[in-house]
């Protein structure tokens, strides 16, 4: 009786750490694995933990430096000596309001709550993007926290493009610039804003890249598919980001 032939060894699960370092790498594998295999949360909750975690050192550098306090004391002032025009409080209480709110101790900790949030409402939301993509372009089904899992993984990306803007920010002394595109639509010169735009497109397009090999995997299709559709949902994310940065610079400029 012939024996069959000897199957190949299945391939072993890697470590959450190996996961985190190869989604720069070979990130094609990684999703692959991701699904492949049971429900990890950990692929999401522990890139969320550490993007809060730079955006509370974000938050701690930026705002322990005076002139950025004194930029972001002078826009407050500006905001409410508009409302105080404009009849919604006293100079009384803008007094206490500017005087409150213009703490280092606030600051960092307003700031350093927005970044956890905004972490973890990013992850969530990329995962939904993945998620109806498939849906409505590829006409595929796969399971939400599938895809939330492959958007923290590649968020990955972002967290490392957070790290490279406060390298830049604080040269800068921006402390708008929490952001790579609000760091962009900021910059005061083109000096500044030649780096920041390189930046925002190395991070972008390598993001974009790497979310779309995520949604390839779980669609089972090819990266030319899902390519065109993460951009356009990344590109329609920016171009949001933009006008609300736009908008809130307008109304900065019409307290002067």
């Amino acid at each position: 009786m012939e024996s069959s032939p000897p199957q190949p060894p299945a391939a072993q699960p890697t470590s959450l750490l190996a996961r985190l370092l190869n989604v720069f790498a070979i990130p094609s594998q990684v999703f692959a694995e991701v699904n492949a295999s049971q429900t990890r949360k950990a692929n999401w909750l522990v890139p969320v933990l550490l993007a809060s975690l730079v955006g509370m050192l974000t938050a701690f550098i930026l705002f322990s430096q005076p002139a950025v306090v004194e930029q972001v004391t002078a826009q407050q002032a500006k905001l409410f000596g508009e409302y105080v025009k404009s009849g919604l409080i006293n100079q009384a209480q803008a007094d206490e309001a500017l005087k409150t709110y213009s703490s280092p101790a606030v600051l960092k900790t307003g700031r350093s709550l927005i970044a956890a949030a905004g972490s973890l409402l990013g992850v969530l939301w990329w995962g939904f993007v993945l998620w109806l993509l498939g849906r409505l372009f590829l006409k595929t089904k796969f399971p939400y926290h599938k895809a939330v899992e492959v958007a923290g993984l590649a968020s990955m990306i972002s967290l490392l493009g957070s790290i490279v803007t406060l390298l830049l920010t604080v040269n800068f002394s921006n402390p708008a610039a929490t952001h790579l595109v609000t760091a962009l639509s900021d910059a005061k010169s083109e000096a500044h804003a030649f780096p920041l735009a390189v930046a925002l497109n190395l991070f972008g397009f390598w993001f974009i890249g790497v979310t779309a090999a995520g949604l390839a995997r779980l669609a089972g299709v090819g990266s030319l598919r899902t390519f065109p559709l993460v951009a356009a949902g990344w590109l329609l994310q920016q171009m949001t980001l933009l006008s609300l940065g736009a908008a809130a610079g307008g109304m900065i400029s019409g307290a002067k």
